[in-house]
């Protein structure tokens, strides 16, 4: 499975947005389910996933599937 079939699996679950409506360019601010807190739900997933640390100022700039994946891909 690739990194953005994860991350969307891990947005999904914390969120509750449906898989189909998450598409490479999502972001917060298209949904009003992926609030801060949610956000950070999704940060420790994909820690925890990717075994990643990952900054918490780093945490709020990372709201989307795209800057979430060119992180991961750092």
């Amino acid at each position: 499975m690739n990194n953005f079939n994860i991350i969307k699996k891990i947005i999904a679950k914390n969120t509750g947005i449906k898989l189909k409506n998450l598409l490479p360019n999502s972001c917060s601010a298209d949904f009003v389910k992926w609030d801060s807190i949610s956000n950070i739900k999704i940060m420790i997933a994909i820690e925890k996933e990717f075994k990643k640390k990952i900054s918490t100022s780093k945490m709020s700039e990372l709201d989307s599937i795209k800057k979430i994946e060119n992180y991961l891909n750092k």
